[in-house]
Order: structure tokens, then C-alpha cells, then sequence
């Protein structure tokens, strides 16, 4: 069973008492607790709410009796669940009425135990404050995040829910679409059971879902790329993808994540013309990686148009999503430099002085390519009229 259904043990239950005797438990066996690794407990609730078949009222008394505000914003759940939830004929309790009557109807909160009772009906009333003037239209912010889940999860059945509830797949940049693009390659860990058809049927979805689906197979695009996906690459470029528009950026989301298999993917099928374009070059040199580097510039990259911003991307990035936090990039940077020089990548020698003078080891950098035996002469002489600037600056 999907972690996404959990709380399908709970379906027998009619209460919120007969609920909450098993809801820790369940959360603990399915490793959602708030304890676990993000994003597993927020996951674990969104879907509570949206794919649970428990009546709205008995979701909603829950999430304010159980939830844990710390881990997911409990608006969503009103968002979620909205006026099914709540019975204009239901009283507030005594204790609270006179403060919070006027916030609408009161929650219905089935249990036996008053202090609960009137914990939920006090957290329902200051959520509601907070509702009245943060201008967020949260059952939209409900939806589009159920499709977001259900598109990093490759659950089709779910993202249909979400879909037909009003999620619009453009929504944060079209994320849901691209969650769903990277596939089995992004999401193993989050879903192990699922397939790249499974992401390839969401992504249907979404596509005839979408409002512009050009742009949606654009994002779509670079993102299976950026995971190195090529089984939804083929998907992709089967419904249409337009590789002759949009090859350039895609080749750079897969240079930037050293998405070897994908650049190659690309490169075969025609991406980026004659040469890939000084973005693909930025992104590969920003990885540190020589292999990536080296596809880039046999792919036609033009070292020397790009020479600054090369050379800028090799002094300032920090790759820490790429490499242990522990690397030490001063090394890799000199590597990087040398293999764009050896393409004839030589910026003109001030902006070049300024950029190396900036970065927080770039006299590190210089120093160690001093001591490259492999630059070739002009090479070695550009490299020295460098130190040169930079002592001169100093």
C-alpha cells in the first residue's frame, strides 16, 4: 500500500475518539510523524484531508484536535474541507461563544473529552482570525498543493481528484508539472513503488489539464532533463515537445545537474543546433565537473563569447546540491579554469582581474594555475599578465 493512503485503517472509525486512539499509531507504522524526514508527515496529512473517505466534519475535527500546526499550516485543512465541514446549527462552546460566535459556524468536534472539544473550537477561531486578513485563497492553495503531492508521488488517481477540485498546474511555475517530469529519476526515494509510466500518465493528465500546454511541455521539458530522465524525455518529444525551441534550455537544466545521459539524449536528437549556447556552457562549468565541461565544449559551445561568464560561473559557484557539503571546490576551480582556457577562453584582463580578485579563493585559484604545466603558451602568458593585475590591485 501507498504511504499516500494510510488512513485508509481509519475508515471504520466514527468518532474522534475512536480517530485519535489510532492515528498515532498508524503515523508511526507508515514513518509520518512529525519526527520523520520532510516532507513525509505534511504528506501524510494533505492526503488525510483530500483522499481520505472519512466525512469532511470528522477530517476537519481531527486536524484541529491532532494536527500539529508546527508541520503544516492548519488553514489548508479549512481550505481543504471548507463549509462541509462546519453546521450552522452546532453551538459553540460556553467557554469560547462569546469571543469567536461571530467567525461563523463552530466545528464539530464528537468527543468526550470537553478540554479537546474546546481546544479545537479555540484553534478553528484563531485560524479563521489569521484567514480574515491574509488574503490567501486557501482552498486554491489546498488544491494545488494535493496535485503537487500526487505529481511527486505519480498518483494519477489523485491528481485527477486534485484536477477536478480546481488545482491549476501552472501554479508556483508549473512545480506539479515539473515534479511529475523528473519521474522514477527524481522521486525514487519519495515512491519506490511507482514507474515512469505512472509519472507519464500524471503528466497526461496534466497536459490536456494545462490552459497553454506549450508552455507546460516547455517546463516539462527542462525538467526531465534536469533529472536525467530520458524514458520521459521520449514521452515527452512524443506529445509534442518542441526540441528546435526550447533545446537550448533544456540542454542547460541537464548540463547544470549533470545529467550526463539526458545532454547526450538531447545532443542526438538535435538540441541546440550546430553548438549549444553560452547558458549550456555556464551551467556545465558551474558544476565543476570535467566530463560535463568537456561534453559542453565538444557539443559546440563557444568558449570564447562566453569567456567571462564562464569564467565567472568557475570562481563563484558552489555546488553543495552536487557534492558533500565538506568539498573544498578551490582545486576543482583551477581544473575547470584550464580546460576553458584550453578552448581559448580568455576574457579581457581587467573585467577577468576583477572577477577573480572577487571570489573568496581566487588568489588560491591563480596560484595553482601558475603551477598548470599543461597551459599551453599563450596560455601561461595570459595567466601571468593576470597575476600581474591582481598584484597590481592589491
Amino acid at each position: 500500500m501507498s504511504d499516500l493512503y494510510w488512513h485508509r485503517e481509519l475508515a471504520a472509525c466514527s468518532t474522534l475518539d475512536a480517530l485519535r486512539q489510532r492515528w498515532q499509531p498508524l503515523l508511526e507504522a507508515h514513518q509520518m510523524t512529525p519526527q520523520n524526514p520532510e516532507p513525509r508527515y505534511r504528506d501524510a496529512m494533505l492526503s488525510f484531508l483530500g483522499l481520505s473517505a472519512l466525512a469532511p466534519r470528522l477530517k476537519l475535527a481531527a486536524m484541529l484536535a491532532l494536527g500539529s500546526a508546527f508541520d503544516l499550516d492548519l488553514r489548508l485543512a479549512l481550505g481543504a474541507l471548507g463549509a462541509a465541514a462546519l453546521d450552522d446549527g452546532v453551538d459553540w462552546p460556553d467557554s469560547v461563544a462569546a469571543a469567536v460566535s461571530d467567525h461563523g459556524p463552530a466545528p464539530i468536534v464528537d468527543s468526550a473529552d470537553p478540554w479537546l472539544c474546546a481546544f479545537a473550537a479555540g484553534r478553528l477561531a484563531g485560524l479563521r482570525e489569521t484567514m480574515r486578513h491574509d488574503g490567501v485563497d486557501w482552498r486554491q492553495a489546498f488544491d494545488d498543493a494535493l496535485l503537487e503531492l500526487a505529481c511527486r508521488h505519480g498518483d494519477a488517481g489523485a491528481a485527477k481528484l486534485a484536477l477536478a477540485r480546481g488545482a491549476d498546474p501552472r501554479a508556483a511555475a508549473w512545480a506539479a508539472v515539473k515534479s511529475a517530469a523528473g519521474g522514477v529519476s527524481l522521486h525514487q526515494e519519495t515512491a519506490p513503488q511507482r514507474s515512469d509510466a505512472d509519472y507519464g500518465a500524471v503528466l497526461l493528465l496534466l497536459l490536456d489539464a494545462a490552459p497553454a500546454r506549450a508552455e507546460a511541455l516547455a517546463a516539462a521539458l527542462c525538467a526531465a532533463a534536469a533529472a536525467g530522465n530520458t524514458a520521459l524525455l521520449d514521452f515527452l518529444l512524443a506529445q509534442g515537445a518542441d526540441l528546435a525551441r526550447e533545446g537550448q534550455r533544456a540542454l542547460a537544466a541537464a548540463a547544470g545537474h549533470l545529467a550526463w545521459d539526458a545532454f547526450d539524449w538531447l545532443r542526438a536528437r538535435g538540441a541546440g543546433g550546430a553548438g549549444v549556447d553560452e547558458a549550456a556552457l555556464v551551467a556545465a562549468v558551474s558544476t565543476l565537473d570535467a566530463t560535463m565541461i568537456g561534453m559542453a565544449l565538444a557539443a559546440g559551445a563557444d568558449a570564447r563569447a562566453g569567456a567571462l561568464a564562464a569564467w565567472r560561473s568557475a570562481l563563484e559557484t558552489q555546488p553543495w546540491d552536487l557534492y558533500s557539503a565538506e568539498t573544498s571546490f578551490t582545486a576543482w576551480r583551477a581544473d575547470a579554469l584550464v580546460l576553458l582556457l584550453a578552448a581559448g577562453a580568455r576574457p579581457d584582463g581587467a573585467p577577468a582581474a576583477d572577477v577573480l580578485g572577487a571570489a573568496r579563493d581566487g588568489r588560491e585559484v591563480l596560484a595553482l594555475l601558475r603551477e598548470r604545466s599543461e597551459l599551453d603558451a599563450g596560455s601561461r602568458r595570459w595567466v601571468e599578465e593576470l597575476a600581474g593585475r591582481i598584484g597590481a590591485a592589491a
